[in-house]
């Protein structure tokens, strides 16, 4: 019944660029919990996320991040640099596992809600598929889900700029300790089930950017 209960039927959508998106329309009242829940533990993780992690808890998060970005841009010494790291898929990669242990440090209230849905039906059609990694889509906990699960990694970091937007990573400082925070944030990232698409990252140094 609970795999039922927090799961959702599955849509598969044509991409304009070719392939399939696929959709998860979850179970409302599911949802409906979910929301509840995020909207209570938000509010009280926002000093543990602040000032590093600006997508759960922090008003106009997205917009304070940029504006970090840029003010550090405009004084960029000589020698240091910015980077700007790009994850694959970082919501339907993230192990279930690493979800959970992160919940049970921090939010262990949460584990018997987050507990029931770590197996949940999609139907598609007539057919069965097990949801086995990430949040699960359309999940309003899914944010607030990979935050918890990351901020020991972003809290580990010594580049001087750490400004991250959810799955959006920004490092500005010196070059070795960003080369160093860089190996971090990928061998810890891999251990999560997270892995850096090199291609959609960037490099901004004061002799011009690079990607």
């Amino acid at each position: 019944m609970t795999s039922i209960l927090f799961g959702g039927r599955l849509v598969a959508l044509n991409k304009k660029s070719g392939g399939i998106c696929p959709i998860v329309s979850g179970f409302t009242l599911r949802r409906l919990a979910s929301k509840c829940a995020n909207s209570f533990a938000v509010s009280k993780r926002a000093p543990y996320f602040a000032p590093r992690q600006m997508g759960a808890g922090v008003e106009g998060g997205c917009y304070s991040a940029v504006h970090a970005t840029r003010r550090f841009l405009g004084s960029l010494q000589p020698k240091s640099v910015i980077v700007k790291l790009d994850f694959s898929n970082v919501f339907n990669f993230l192990h279930r596992n690493s979800m959970l242990e992160a919940v049970f440090s921090i939010n262990p209230g949460y584990l018997p809600l987050l507990s029931f849905s770590i197996h949940p039906l999609l139907r598609f059609d007539e057919d069965v598929i097990w949801s086995e990694e990430g949040p699960q889509q359309g999940d309003s906990l899914g944010s607030l889900l990979f935050c918890l699960t990351v901020q020991p990694l972003l809290n580990s970091l010594q580049s001087l700029l750490v400004a991250v937007f959810t799955g959006d990573f920004t490092l500005g400082g010196p070059e070795d300790v960003v080369d160093q925070d860089i190996f971090v944030v990928t061998s810890t990232g891999t251990s999560l089930g997270l892995h850096l698409n090199v291609a959609t990252c960037e490099l901004v140094h004061p002799q011009g950017s690079a990607i």
